[in-house]
């Protein structure tokens, strides 16, 4: 329980109507928990208005309301503070409800459209070998040392995550890493944090459904470079056209890394195959180490570098991180690999934009090549949401069929749009000579089913599109789906 005088110190408001000399016992940002004690904050969302709620919550005897527009009629008995961006004012509050955990904190965060996830793991991995205590926040869940929590989004909004960071801090952690993903930076659920390390994958197609255009993607990833506390460091993939839109005018130190020469830190002598990858990495003018991991794919060498730097920038010795990085899995549904009873070689990937399905299809076949299996299938399941961004299913369809010896074309997440459509859309991409190579499957059990059906010894099957999600969306329904539980039927046991 706090007063309401003490909180709105930390609030950047335009105007208080009432008393502020309140004890509070909850904030909400949805209309139906509120009850007597509660702050409501009133939010303008993409499907409805908190503000049309405000009447409804003072006859639930809620009694503070912070919104950007009080009501024409009120009861006179309840306060309003008033705000420019709810939102914002929603972060400020729920940083100074659990008394700022990131302040005892360091605190990293991952942005980019690929990528963020494993960088995540591989961190959590090397500080948890270096005998820190450190969490995870992303899309597969919430990490505090052993212990898992479902997410239900890539960043939680203010309240759920100021709750999971003020747990964090008392079970002694120090290290939080977070994906950040544009949603979060564009609707303010970061705000308050100051990051001691910012980090940049990449920038490709995706998300424009909540996106009018690349350059609004572009500028609410960029927000995350412009919390970077004033002794904290920004690590971006030099090698990536957006970097120095990310970086330009931040005051930050920034460490640059990536295969051209203008990094600090270069990655060089890349060698690939199934089992692991090798390469090195130059550090300005310190002399080159080698890494090694066990990650399939160049764009894991990618990650493996950029997880590198950051923990050097944390302190970290250069042996221990490297020691660390040998052993690291990276995190589940990325690249994750199954041998399958005919061995054939199934990999479960979250690659669910044109560029990732591009990177982890090219991985698959430059792997072949490098192990001698230039004769043996790639293999290539996948699908396209429904309900969200149309444009990249096209695309898709012709980067599947142009990179796999045969492209099965199923359902992932259908969601409220008819599946044959969504596989159609997939379709239209696909250039007339590759048709042929291409099946349309929409049950994605029968889809992996028939995959394996079609695969032998030494093929490699991927399986796109869901990653870590244990559930298939048809209609407004959730149900269980596991790509990994489909692929395990076809491992002896």
């Amino acid at each position: 329980m706090k007063i309401l005088s003490g909180l709105i110190k930390y609030l950047s408001y335009t105007n208080i109507i009432g008393n502020t000399d309140i004890e509070i016992k909850t904030i909400e940002n949805d209309s139906r928990k509120c009850k007597e004690g509660s702050v409501f904050v009133a939010i303008r969302g993409t499907n409805s208005d908190g503000h049309k709620f405000i009447n409804e919550v003072i006859k639930q005897g809620t009694k503070v309301i912070v919104c950007e527009e009080k009501p024409a009629v009120y009861d006179n008995g309840t306060t309003f503070i008033e705000v420019s961006n709810s939102r914002l004012a929603l972060a400020e509050l729920a940083h100074a409800w659990f008394d700022f955990p990131t302040r005892e904190m360091k605190v990293i965060g991952i942005t980019g459209t690929n990528g963020k996830t494993t960088i995540t793991f591989l961190i959590k991995s090397i500080l948890d070998s270096s005998g820190k205590k450190a969490a995870i926040i992303g899309t597969t869940g919430i990490y505090i040392g052993n212990q898992k929590i479902p997410a239900t989004h890539t960043t939680p909004d203010p309240l759920q995550l100021c709750s999971y960071l003020s747990q964090m801090k008392s079970e002694g952690v120090k290290y939080v890493v977070m994906e950040v993903s544009s949603h979060a930076l564009a609707q303010k659920r970061v705000s308050g944090i100051s990051y001691d390390i910012a980090a940049f994958t990449n920038l490709t197609h995706d998300h424009l459904d909540y996106h009018p255009t690349m350059e609004d993607y572009a500028s609410a990833k960029k927000q995350l470079f412009q919390m970077i506390s004033p002794t904290g460091i920004a690590v971006v993939n030099g090698d990536d056209e957006y970097s120095e839109f990310m970086i330009k005018d931040i005051k930050s130190s920034i460490i640059k890394v990536g295969r051209n020469k203008e990094n600090d830190i270069i990655i060089s002598d890349e060698k690939l195959n199934l089992d692991e990858s090798d390469f090195n990495l130059k550090i300005n003018s310190n002399g080159t180490i080698k890494i090694k991991n066990q990650l399939l794919g160049r764009f894991n060498i990618d990650n493996a570098a950029l997880a590198f730097a950051i923990c050097l920038q944390l302190g970290f010795d250069k042996s221990a991180v490297i020691e660390a990085l040998k052993t690291s899995s990276g995190a589940p549904g990325r690249m994750q690999k199954i041998i399958l009873k005919n061995k054939a070689i199934a990999l479960v990937d979250y690659a669910h934009t044109p560029d990732a399905l591009e990177k982890a299809l090219n991985s698959c076949r430059e792997a072949m090549e490098i192990a001698g299996l230039k004769n043996n299938k790639l293999i290539c399941v996948f699908g396209c949401g429904g309900d969200r961004d149309e444009t990249k299913r096209p695309i898709m369809g012709k980067i599947s069929s142009k990179l796999s010896d045969f492209a099965i074309i199923t359902d992932d997440n259908p969601r409220t749009e008819d599946s044959s459509k969504i596989i159609q859309d997939i379709y239209n991409g696909i250039e007339n000579g590759d048709r042929k190579k291409v099946v349309q499957i929409s049950n994605r059990t029968e889809a992996i089913s028939y995959a394996y059906s079609i695969s032998a010894e030494n093929d490699i099957i991927l399986v796109a599109g869901k990653g870590h999600e244990t559930y298939q969306i048809i209609g407004k329904d959730k149900y269980h789906f596991d790509d990994y539980e489909e692929l395990m039927k076809f491992v002896n046991k």
